[in-house]
């Protein structure tokens, strides 16, 4: 396994405990996990340098990435719903579009042997939603406006993941 995928995998062990510290419910559980939150966002930057870099781009890599990204956002906007007064509908409406994605992904996987790699706007609405969650702690109201808009981007971003497959299946 690369350095790039070691670094993805941190995520996977990180999702769990920023949902515990933000379902405790106490300050030094939320600041513990917006610290925690920080760190995921950096190793999803750190991640990409290594594997661009060190030439480890990898199609492991390119499951793992997304799936990591998506775990820990749907982890902390389900921690918001259960324990800090986030509407519902937010979740739901994130959680029915991942699955819609990661399911058309493993057929396209399963079909063409090819895995779509994630493009800006994917990448531009995981960076809104971790401002979203960092917002939501300093203005509720404002936090659940940003959160809605990486929601829309994250939408928008699996059309674009519809094309990028259009264009792949016409080659």
């Amino acid at each position: 396994m690369t350095l790039a995928n070691w670094i993805t995998s941190s995520r996977f062990l990180l999702a769990p405990l920023i949902f515990w510290q933000l379902t405790r419910g106490n300050n030094p559980g939320v600041v513990w996990a917006l610290i925690l939150l920080l760190i995921a966002g950096l190793t999803d930057v750190a991640d990409g340098w290594a594997a661009r870099s060190r030439n480890e781009v990898s199609e492991l890599g390119k499951i793992l990435d997304p799936l990591a990204d998506k775990l820990v956002t749907g982890g902390v906007l389900l921690a918001l719903t259960v324990k800090w007064g986030l509407p519902l509908w937010m979740v739901v409406v994130y959680i029915a579009k991942e699955l819609i994605q990661v399911g058309a992904g493993a057929l396209i996987v399963k079909q063409m042997k090819q895995v779509i790699p994630a493009n800006r706007c994917g990448k531009n609405a995981t960076v809104a939603f971790f401002l979203g969650f960092g917002l939501f702690f300093i203005h509720k109201l404002i936090g659940q406006i940003a959160i809605a808009i990486a929601i829309l981007m994250s939408i928008y971003a699996l059309y674009t993941y519809y094309l990028a497959y259009l264009k792949m299946k016409q080659q």
